[in-house]
């Protein structure tokens, strides 16, 4: 009996780990370099690390968003970085000087645009 409990439990833990994981998702958007030689961030944005994965990406200055479809997550997106989900991000070169529809609202500007998970 012991022998039979022991078989399921290695048998259940071998096809455990044979169960392939899912790939995590990438950031699509090309990361901006913080050196000044090397950025390509528009002159409205700045290349700052996002937590907590420690990508580069160009922020917007508060309340700003680029003149893009709030759906157009390939232009601007928000991320999930605690304490900046207002903070919009856009890819190198994009100019961000357009105001977010409720940009006086602090931390609750930007939620016009979309939050793209996998960059955060």
């Amino acid at each position: 009996m012991k022998l039979s409990i022991l078989a399921v439990v290695f048998s259940s833990a071998l096809m455990a780990s044979a169960t392939p994981l899912s790939p995590p998702l990438q950031c699509s958007v090309a990361q901006c370099d913080p050196n000044p030689l090397n950025n390509k961030c528009h002159i409205t944005t700045s290349c700052i690390n996002t937590q907590p994965n420690g990508q580069l990406h160009c922020a917007c200055r508060a309340g700003y968003k680029a003149a893009a479809a709030n759906y157009d997550s390939s232009k601007h997106y928000r991320t999930l970085f605690a304490g900046q989900e207002y903070r919009v991000f856009v890819k190198p070169g994009v100019k961000c000087d357009t105001l977010c529809d409720k940009y006086w609202l602090g931390p609750k500007s930007c939620e016009e645009v979309k939050i793209k998970p996998e960059c955060s």
